[in-house]
């Protein structure tokens, strides 16, 4: 299988070439400084769970991938199971470090990557045992419910959320109207 390289040159955005200089691997889970190629300056550190695209997957234009190999997360992955943090450089580090550390003590690296080769949304977190998340004393969405915890993606909760539902720590307690799309089911304690 082909791993990521410790550093490599990448116009990631489309917005110039930046070195991307792996700073911390363990597991699933890297980090990569993303410096700009042309002055050097500091663009921020990227935190992700490694994607393995396996042998066989199709490529555009009809082709198959020869051999395993990982990937760099694309735009769409961040947010999901990859994120950037810029501005002072340690700051920046301070904070990727933390994330680094709450993916590894999550145990979600694996779970994640496996579902990222099939393009499904990854969940973050998974029932296991007692539910931890904090609740507010308010009806509450599931959105509301990620958000109140610290936790960026809100389909992480889902897992616990039903897990709630189902032995009646909380229940339907109505739906707030959105702006466009479909409602949003309120929760609250039982």
């Amino acid at each position: 299988m082909k791993t990521l390289k410790e550093t490599f040159v990448m116009n990631a955005d489309k917005c110039g070439d930046h070195t991307f200089t792996q700073i911390r691997r363990e597991r699933n889970v890297a980090a990569y400084r993303r410096n700009r190629v042309d002055n050097g300056f500091f663009q921020g550190i990227e935190v992700f769970l490694i994607k393995v695209v396996k042998a066989g997957a199709p490529l555009p234009g009809g082709g198959m991938v020869a051999e395993d190999y990982e990937q760099y997360p694309g735009a769409s992955a961040f947010g999901k199971h990859a994120w950037s943090f810029g501005g002072v450089e340690k700051d920046a580090m301070t904070a990727a470090m933390e994330r680094f550390d709450n993916l590894l003590q999550a145990g979600i690296e694996s779970a994640a990557a496996e579902a990222a080769v099939d393009e499904a949304v990854p969940v973050a977190r998974v029932a296991k045992g007692e539910v931890t998340l904090k609740l507010p004393d308010h009806p509450f969405t599931q959105k509301e419910l990620a958000a109140f915890n610290g936790i960026d993606n809100y389909k992480a909760v889902y897992s616990d959320l039903q897990k709630m539902l189902s032995t009646g720590v909380l229940k339907v307690s109505g739906e707030r109207a959105a702006a466009r799309g479909k409602s949003a089911k309120l929760f609250s304690k039982a």
